[in-house]
This record gives C-alpha cells, structure tokens and sequence, in this order.
C-alpha cells in the first residue's frame, strides 16, 4: 500500500512539471534573459542616437556662440579704437601763404569774394586755391554771382600802408586733435589755449554796398604770389575800429584798431 503511493505521489509531481514546463524550463530563462538583454541594447542605441542629436546641436550652438563672441570682440576693439581718433581742426589764415608752426597746411591759394560795390555780392571771403580745376565742356552762365580777387586797404592806417592795394594771400590750415576758435579785440589766447596766430580785425568799408565778415587777419601779412599793387579792386580788406554806444567804454576805446587772435585747444 506504500508503495503504491509513493508510485502515485512521483507520477502527480511530473504531470506538474510537465504541465509547467515552459516556465521551469531552463531554455524558457535563457530566452527571457536573451530578450532582456537585446531590449537595452535596443534602448542603448536609441539612447546613443538621441545623445549623438543633442551633442550635435550643442556644437552648431556652441559655433554661433564662437561667431557671436568674436563679433563682439570685434565691436569693443572698434569701439577702443574710436576713442583714439582725433577730430581735427580747420582754419583760414588770412594775410600769409604759410601755416604757422608744425600746423598742417592743406592748400595755399587767394583771398577773394564778391565785388564791394555790388549790392548782391557774396558776404563772406574765400580762400581761393592756386591750382583751380573746372569742368571740361566749359560750363557757364549768364545771370551769376561774381568772385573777384581781394586787396589791402590801407592807405589810411598807420600801419602796414606798404601793403596798400597788394592782393591778400591766405592759406587754409589743419590742427590735428584740438578745436579752433578766433577771439575778437585780443591778441592773446586765454589760458589753456595755445595760440595759432595773432592779428587785426579786417572787413569791407563800412560805406560800401558789398558788406563782407569780419575776419583776422595776420598781424604780419604779406602779398600775394604774382601781387603787382594795381588798383583792381573787388573784395577789400580795411581794418577794423571800435566806436563806443552800444559797445561799452571802457573796456572799448574809439579809433582804436581791434585785434584778434585764432586759438586751438
């Protein structure tokens, strides 16, 4: 009778295993282990891909943030540059065919303007260059302003009367870094400002219908280039004196030729 059983109790456990085996088989683990493994690698690659996208588009950021900063760079070394360029300075020297010192020159030429007898005549003078270019075909016409030469006036003054009906030269000159002004009834620049030359104060007549700027005229003036002291008119140069009224004396006084001086700083 005990035999029988236990005959009966090995038989009921194989029809289990048999009944279970695709789960207690060995193959079956093998198999889910297989499976596990080929999913992470599978995750792996897709991990690696995604990772290989992202580390590209940190290069193509990481280049226009390269781009970006070198512009930058290249902004700030134009902006230090600029803060070393010197602006320049530009005045007329009326009376002389030179600039004083080391100033630049950058053309010598003639004074000139508008006729002092013609109510339209141009107000201001002109220094004229001595090398002039025009238009090839000769351009013209017929109703026009008139520039004229300018000459010295000074056959009443006592001073520079040698130099009555000359004709002026000037020269147009360049401080490099330093603005320029021109200071009326001195002959002397205030303080901090280096003088650039010195003279009197020179208009049209105050009777004449052609009026012009008061300008500085050098306070050694010489004759033009090719000056031959004819009385040819045109723009004039008279020096210029202050009468009392409106403008106060003192400091002013009357009859009293006034100077100037052209400072830069």
């Amino acid at each position: 009778m005990t035999t029988l059983g236990n005959k009966q109790i090995v038989i009921l456990l194989a029809a289990v295993c048999l009944t279970q085996e695709p789960e207690c088989s060995r193959f079956h683990y093998e198999e889910k282990l297989l499976e596990k493994v080929i999913r992470s690698e599978i995750k792996m690659e897709a991990f690696g891909d995604s990772l290989k996208v992202e580390t590209n588009l940190m290069d193509v950021q990481m280049q226009k943030i390269t781009e970006l900063t070198k512009k930058v760079e290249n902004q700030q070394q134009e902006i230090e540059s600029l803060k070393y360029v010197k602006s320049s300075g530009l005045y007329t020297r009326w009376g002389r065919r030179s600039c004083p010192g080391n100033t630049e020159l950058v053309y010598e030429g003639f004074a000139g303007g508008g006729h002092y007898k013609h109510t339209g005549a141009s107000s201001n003078y002109i220094c004229l260059p001595k090398d002039p270019i025009f238009e090839r075909d000769g351009r013209r016409a017929t109703n026009v302003n008139k520039v004229y030469g300018a000459e010295y006036e000074t056959n009443s003054a006592t001073f520079h009367s040698s130099l009555h009906d000359e004709d002026v030269p000037c020269a147009v000159c360049r401080v490099v870094g330093r603005s320029v002004v021109m200071i009326p009834a001195r002959n002397a620049c205030y303080s901090g400002w280096q003088t650039e030359y010195s003279g009197y104060l020179m208009s049209e007549y105050h009777n004449h219908a052609g009026n012009k700027e008061l300008v500085c005229m050098d306070g050694n003036p010489e004759k033009a280039e090719g000056s031959d002291a004819g009385d040819q008119n045109g723009a004039l140069f008279y020096f210029a004196l202050a009468f009392c009224g409106s403008l106060k004396c003192p400091p002013y006084s009357e009859n009293k030729a006034l100077t100037c001086v052209v400072c830069s700083k």
